[in-house]
């Protein structure tokens, strides 16, 4: 029995494809969360890449984005090329069967909202000009005290 279940987070916009018969298709990474900690108490994430195909394809990519919480049923798939250097290359996927958005409407379209925002670029419009006062200088012999005051 080859069966994978899934719980995360998508890492990106999925990518959205047709293949040459017209069919749709969504390839997408989901961030997942083991039960454990590292030394200093991170998170331990694995990023699977997925791929999902006609109905489940357009859910996805009609309503998930990035940072959307999805469980994914699906199959374990490998490949293997031989690239022109001779060079055997091996990639995994989940070919995904089953999938559910984990997360409300409400939630996720506030998300789509968010993530609009995330990539906007501001213009010039968007900055006064403003005359510079006189410069002040200063030595940096102490660089370190310039960022003593950071949350790292």
């Amino acid at each position: 029995m080859n069966k994978i279940i899934l719980t995360g987070r998508l890492t990106a916009k999925p990518y959205q494809g047709f293949t040459a018969s017209n069919i749709e298709y969504s390839r997408f990474t989901l961030a997942c969360r083991r039960n454990y900690s590292d030394a200093n108490n991170e998170p331990v994430l694995d990023f699977v890449p997925c791929v999902a195909w006609r109905q489940n394809a357009e859910f996805i990519n009609k309503y998930l984005d990035k940072g959307s919480l999805i469980l994914v049923e699906g199959a374990f798939q490998s490949s293997r090329v031989t690239n022109k250097d001779g060079a055997v290359l091996t990639s995994y996927t989940i070919s995904v069967d089953r999938i559910e958005s984990l997360e409300t409407k409400t939630v996720t379209e506030s998300r789509k909202k968010l993530n609009t925002q995330e990539f906007s670029i501001p213009t010039a419009n968007d900055y006064s000009i403003q005359e510079p006062e006189a410069e002040k200088v200063t030595s940096n012999n102490n660089v370190e005290d310039d960022f003593a005051d950071l949350e790292w």
